[in-house]
């Protein structure tokens, strides 16, 4: 990982800015496996595995800010009816996980997380990554530095973090080449070479589908598709009668 010395990108004000955490108390579900990533001394990530044995593939999922692993537990049969069998992460301080969350660390501990499950056998064969909003970060960051991942899905994704807090009230400036390599979405998409699938939000006042077409644009993927789906803005893309559709064509191409 690049070593930035006085990145605002790791400054409390942006961090703070940028994530909103919240905690957990849902029950567990059943037919679920509970995994705690050891990220740092003292420091885990939550993350529930929702067993399918007729999974085809593995769907690790980073999610979206303001929500937590529970979130996703209503949904797990909708993504196991696709073949996937569902895997949520959490960030630091969200739902069970402990820690300070910070973009960098999204990041860095994507690739604990996959290396943990992997090594653990937590993994079918095909593996494909998801994020949401938030969550595309970490999941373009596993997708754009390792060959062993089949797809890539990127919902409601951002291209640059800068306007996600500049909203706030934060501004920026200036960033450099090294900062944006690493925490702007748009740059690091062109390293992705595995199939790839971009939806968006037509009606997203969040994060506008201008950035998932220049996701989009800008990926290296020779197979990539773009679904901008109408009717639909940043917290309802599952409202939509074709989302899991084309969920499906696209984990039935892989």
């Amino acid at each position: 990982m690049v070593n930035l010395t006085s990145s605002v990108f790791d400054s409390q004000a942006f961090n703070a800015n940028l994530f909103f955490p919240r905690g957990d108390t849902a029950p567990t579900p059943g037919n679920s496996d509970e995994i705690k990533v050891e990220v740092e001394t003292e420091t885990f990530i939550h993350i529930r595995r929702h067993l399918s044995p007729e999974a085809r593939f593995s769907l690790l999922f980073f999610h979206g800010n303001g929500e937590i692993v529970s979130d996703y537990d209503n949904l797990a049969g909708h993504f196991n009816a696709l073949g996937a069998e569902l895997i949520v992460a959490d960030f630091r301080g969200y739902g069970r996980s402990t820690g300070t969350p910070s973009l960098r660390a999204a990041l860095e501990d994507a690739h604990k997380i996959f290396d943990q499950l992997k090594s653990n056998n937590k993994l079918k064969e095909k593996i494909c990554i998801m994020g949401r909003s938030l969550g595309s970060a970490p999941t373009l960051e596993l997708c754009a530095k390792r060959s062993d991942i089949t797809g890539c899905v990127l919902e409601s994704g951002y291209a640059d973090p800068v306007p996600l807090v500049e909203r706030r009230g934060l501004k920026i400036n200036k960033t450099t080449p090294e900062e944006n390599a690493l925490f702007n979405n748009s740059q690091k998409i062109r390293l992705v070479k595995c199939p790839l699938l971009i939806m968006h939000g037509a009606d997203d006042f969040l994060i506008s589908p201008h950035e998932a077409k220049l996701n989009f644009d800008n990926a290296g993927s020779k197979i990539k598709h773009l679904e901008i789906l109408e009717g639909v803005g940043h917290n309802d893309m599952m409202m939509q009668h074709s989302y899991f559709t084309t969920l499906k064509r696209f984990f039935d191409s892989l």
